[in-house]
This record gives structure tokens, sequence and C-alpha cells, in this order.
């Protein structure tokens, strides 16, 4: 049985965080969506919730789908790992690099690699916000507060656009900086290199 660097575990852990993170992002989008639901189309069963059912309706589907997600995260980690000794190879050096980034570089990276899930969840955020802001008026119609709502998360979506031109934009200057990948024929020569080492390493 290989016992496992410090490195590979730590690659793994981080990979394992990233992907619960994502989770727990996507259950929170979905809690909230489950929350409100209730809250507005079911007011009067609303109404009859304790204050723990309400904490648990935004609290453990966003548990449960963060879960999930690592524990998918882990399962991925270990098949990417165990494809080839050259794509266990090239997973460890992107981890190294990672490492070696300042941390501004570092928070740039991350947040681009997962852009998708943040614009997600700042988007529905902005539509929870919004109605939550405009419903306050007594005055507006329930029209009126649907088309203020949108005009409001509409803006925000607009910049949420705009951060993520600027963070691609920052992320292809880091990447320029970073050595070029090998051809991808070169990377099959030393892949084919290293499962022969492995195996007369092996029939020793």
């Amino acid at each position: 049985m290989k016992i496992l660097s410090q490195e590979e575990k730590d690659a793994h852990l981080s990979h394992v965080i990233t992907e619960g993170a994502k989770g727990l992002i996507y259950g929170g989008v979905f809690s909230l969506g489950i929350f409100s639901y209730i809250k507005y189309k079911r007011p009067a069963r609303y109404q009859t919730f304790s204050a723990s059912v309400k904490a648990a309706l935004l609290t453990m589907p966003t548990i449960a789908i963060g879960a999930f997600w690592a524990d998918q995260g882990s399962w991925e980690f270990d098949k990417m790992m165990h494809q080839s000794d050259y794509q266990q190879e090239q997973i460890l050096k992107q981890h190294r690099e990672y490492n070696n980034l300042p941390l501004s570089d570092k928070i740039i990276t991350s947040l681009n690699n997962n852009k998708y899930p943040i614009i997600v969840a700042a988007w529905a955020g902005s539509l929870y916000g919004s109605w939550v802001l405009v419903n306050r008026d007594k005055i507006m119609t329930t029209a009126q507060k649907a088309v203020q709502a949108r005009m409001y998360a509409q803006g925000i979506t607009i910049i949420l656009l705009l951060g993520t031109i600027l963070l691609a934009m920052r992320e292809e200057e880091i990447n320029k900086s970073k050595p070029k990948p090998l051809p991808e024929w070169k990377q099959i020569i030393l892949e084919k290199e290293a499962e022969m080492k492995q195996l007369k390493e092996n029939g020793k």
C-alpha cells in the first residue's frame, strides 16, 4: 500500500476544501430559495415554524450539499491522482505553483477558478436582498416592487460581470508569468517514460 506524502495530503485537503466551499455556496442558494418560497408563498405555514425550524431550513440543505460536494471532491481527486504517474505529477506541480504565489495572486486565482458559483450565489443573493429592501415600501404595488427589485438586481449583475472581466484579465497576467506548458507530444513521451520506469522498479 502506497504511503501518501505530506504534499499529496495537502493537495488533497486543498481540493476537498475548494469543492466543499462550492457546495456550501450552491447549498446556500438552494436553502435561500426554499426559505423564500415558504416565507412568501406559504406565509401561514411559515408563521407556525419555530426559530429552530426556520434556522434548519437555511442550514441543513446548505450543510448537506456542502458535505456531498466535499465527498465528491475527495473521490475525484483520488481518481485523477491514480490515472497515471504523469497526471499525478501535474496535479502536485499545480499545487506547488499555487502555494508559491503571493497572497494577492492566490486570491485572484481562487476567485477566478470559482467565479461561476460565486456569480450564481451573488446573483441569487442580490435578488433576495433587493426584494427584501423593496418589499418594505408599503405604497408600491407588488408588480411595482418586482420591477424595482429587478432593476436593482440587474445593476448588481452588471457589476458582477465587470468584476469577472477584471478577474480574467488579472488571471491572464498571472498565467503569463508562469512557465509555458509542455507540448502534448512531449507530455505523452514523459508519461510513457514514467510508466516504463515504474514497471522496471516493480520488476526488481
